[in-house]
């Protein structure tokens, strides 16, 4: 919507001496104001400029070349009611005298939301023969949004936003907003009154502020930490599903690459450290910014206008390649989005599921800036085409920044749609047709289980069907506290480990109906690697009445190989356990042959047949009822017991 012919032809006018002009009109007065006018307009003195052009419009009011730099100066100002003004009193002196002047004002119109007078103005635009073949497309294409915008204002989706309240908001401008998945901490920016003096005088200063959830109701706001916030920018935060890792962009600091950069930052207990830079992976000597982060920390999305690009700025994405001993990060090579357009596409938010990706785009069918689209991943890894999330979630101001919680049914954004406040942070229910695959968490500490003391642990989650790895993270190392996200569909192997410890695994089915997967609380008390510590191995899996070990067995026996390879004296007992079903001897027999394969696949891997002992019990060790399903599914168990450390 630049508006660049204009502006050379009025820097033309200005610059050519006076006997060389041909203006639409004779009068030297009115002549000498517009020409002062330039001189203010280069000088960048609007205010001037507008004075300048009212008083040659005084003297003589059918000046059209005045009107259209009046339009122009108000398109700088961003006043497109003034500017939509002048553009009709241009085209009632003569339509014909700059052809561009009926596309610029079908841009104005767009701004307002005008869309059938806009529609309007391009077609008129386009009657006109002498028009570029580049001008003429982008009509055309300004046209088909129009009737688009029309067409999602005939089908509104449901959409009734509500300010999350003072304890957050203010008078001045809150955005970004960013959650845990359990949506107890929020984290945004807030742009305030810069309190410090910089290098760089700054009137206003973005910095993080966090609010914590008590009682269904956000606590009043705190600056996030003064490690983070500096007497320079710091904004278009995201933060891992467990609130521990912080990504955002930092502008003008002495460690940049670039403008803006990407940095990140971890919290232990309630202290956040010190901003490192990621790094000239992800930074060049470009524009990075606006952050996404996946709900483990593994892949990042973010927005750069480099070169490399396929428009003006671009969405790119980079895996966590290795976390390094001295705390710096090793990313992938970031990859450029198949969904980029020419124009721009920003504000990239990567839901906790993995599947579902919201970005912000005005190279893309929409309302007229910048609108919110959502794309889902597919079985081959792509990404579906962008699909608009309607009006009016969009409208024709500009969409910006937007996340959905990991239940997938509330979404928050920023808008400055209550006047006298600012920009505020909003809430509203996510239509369900536009709510990605819900996500369900687990959190808890983990401890030793006999001093209570927390404990640094990892913790990885794996899904049993593909063996793949969904979920590494770790404890906190101040209050041992954990969060991990557990999308719906799935069979999972969650597991801790610790230095020293045995580890611990659990097993967690979510493949009924997402309405009855519900968050849980699972504190974990792990115990110390000694003789006599025992665990039950929950991930071992063998068809009814048989001792062939079923593949989705492997992830949790691979955990198993690695501690026994770790700790080459160990001795273990492997034991089998039966539900009451069958004779005695027949549930003696089969657990002994289930424990005697667990042995038999650690000693195919490597582990020497010494150090591993196995057991049958049958039904004689129950730690359930039998009478139910539920208590004979845990009576049907493999357990492990370390007989010499």
């Amino acid at each position: 919507m630049k508006k660049s012919t204009i502006f050379f032809l009025v820097i033309l006018m200005v610059n050519v001496s006076f006997a060389q002009k041909k203006y639409s009109i004779k009068s030297r007065r009115a002549i000498h104001f517009y020409e002062e006018a330039g001189q203010y307009y280069r000088n960048r003195d609007n205010q001037k400029t507008l004075e300048s052009l009212s008083k040659a419009l005084e003297v003589n009011d059918k000046f059209i070349e005045a009107y259209l730099f009046q339009a122009d100066v108000y398109y700088t100002l961003k006043d497109s009611k003034a500017e939509i003004e002048a553009y009709q009193k241009a085209i009632a002196i003569d339509g014909s005298y700059f052809p561009r002047v009926h596309f610029n004002l079908g841009n104005a119109y767009l701004k307002q939301g005008e869309y059938q007078k806009a529609k309007d103005k391009f077609q008129d635009f386009l009657s006109f023969s002498k028009i570029s073949s580049r001008n003429k497309a982008k009509a055309q294409k300004r046209i088909k949004n129009c009737d688009f915008a029309m067409n999602m204002i005939a089908n509104p989706v449901d959409f009734k936003p509500i300010n999350i309240g003072d304890a957050i908001n203010t008078k001045y401008d809150e955005y970004w907003p960013s959650l845990t998945a359990d949506e107890e901490v929020l984290v945004f920016t807030r742009l305030s009154p810069a309190e410090k003096s910089t290098q760089v005088k700054l009137e206003l200063q973005e910095d993080f502020w966090i609010s914590l959830k008590e009682e269904e109701a956000w606590r009043p706001a705190k600056g996030l930490s003064e490690i983070i916030n500096t007497t320079s920018n710091e904004g278009a935060q995201s933060i891992t599903a467990d609130g521990r890792f912080m990504y955002f962009t930092a502008c003008g600091r002495k460690d940049g690459l670039g403008r803006c950069d990407l940095y990140y930052s971890v919290r232990e207990g309630d202290r956040w450290s010190k901003p490192r830079n990621l790094g000239p992976t992800i930074n060049s000597a470009a524009w990075e910014a606006q952050p996404s982060i996946s709900a483990d920390g593994r892949v990042l999305y973010f927005v750069s206008n480099r070169k490399s690009g396929k428009g003006k700025m671009d969405i790119w994405r980079s895996e966590l390649m290795e976390n390094l001993a001295d705390g710096r990060q090793r990313w992938s090579k970031p990859e450029n989005m198949n969904f980029n357009t020419a124009n721009n596409e920003m504000s990239p938010f990567i839901h906790a599921s993995n599947q579902y990706l919201v970005i912000a785009s005005d190279g893309l069918p929409g309302m007229g800036s910048y609108d919110l689209f959502k794309l889902m991943q597919q079985e081959d890894g792509k990404w579906s085409e962008p699909e608009n999330l309607g009006y009016p979630i969009n409208t024709h101001g500009e969409e910006l920044g937007l996340v959905i919680n990991a239940k997938s049914d509330k979404a928050y954004f920023a808008s400055n749609r209550l006047e006298g406040k600012g920009k505020d942070i909003f809430v509203f229910d996510l239509p369900k047709e536009h709510q990605p695959p819900m996500v369900s968490w687990l959190k808890g500490k983990i401890y030793d289980v006999d001093t209570k003391e927390n404990l640094y642990a990892s913790l990885q989650l794996i899904d049993l069907s593909s063996k793949d790895t969904l979920g590494r993270i770790h404890s906190d190392r101040v209050n041992g506290k954990y969060l991990v996200c557990l999308p719906a569909g799935k069979e999972y192997l969650f597991a801790a480990e610790s230095e020293g410890y045995l580890y611990y695994s659990d097993h967690f089915s979510l493949l009924e109906n997402q309405e009855k997967n519900q968050p849980q609380e699972l504190n974990i008390g792990l115990q110390k690697l000694v003789t006599g510590s025992e665990i039950v191995l929950r991930n071992v899996f063998f068809d009814t009445d048989s001792w062939e070990i079923l593949p989705k067995s492997e992830s949790e026996l691979s955990i198993l190989y690695k501690l026994m390879n770790q700790n080459q004296d160990l001795i273990v007992e492997i034991s089998g356990h039966t539900d009451n079903t069958g004779s005695e001897e027949h549930n003696l027999s089969l657990s002994e042959n289930r424990a005697k394969a667990v042995c038999d696949y650690l000693i195919a891997k490597g582990i020497e047949k010494d150090r591993l002992l196995y057991k049958g019990f049958g039904s004689s060790k129950a730690i359930a009822n039998n009478n139910t399903e539920e208590g004979k599914a845990l009576n049907r168990r493999t357990e492990f017991r370390v007989v010499k450390d």
